[in-house]
């Protein structure tokens, strides 16, 4: 039961992995799309670099972003794994225990 129990954490975290790095290359395809045309914005030169820039700092910060909440999510996730192979996979006592003999 612990080893179907862990198994399954880890086919959920492997899951939850392949949903993390899909949403950072969406969003470094996004940024990276935003920030070549940020000429369609406006005109000026200078609005046109500044908005660029932003968003190219939103592309790098959403790495970070996407890590940190990636690893918040496995934490939760290993740590549910584990309270439910506490509560589930408890082990019954020996029978090799006089204790546990019935007379």
């Amino acid at each position: 039961m612990r080893n179907l129990i862990w198994l399954g954490g880890l086919i959920i975290l492997g899951l939850w992995s392949l949903v993390a790095w899909g949403g950072h290359a969406l969003l470094d395809w996004t940024s990276n799309w935003a920030a070549a045309n940020a000429d369609m914005v406006s005109g000026v030169p200078e609005i046109v670099e500044t908005v660029s820039w932003a968003a190219r700092g939103l592309g790098n910060a959403s790495e970070i972003i996407v890590i940190i909440v990636w690893a918040l999510g496995a934490i939760l996730i290993l740590g549910l794994v584990g309270l439910a192979n506490r509560l589930l996979g408890r082990r019954r006592p020996s029978l090799s225990h006089p204790r546990h003999w019935r007379a």
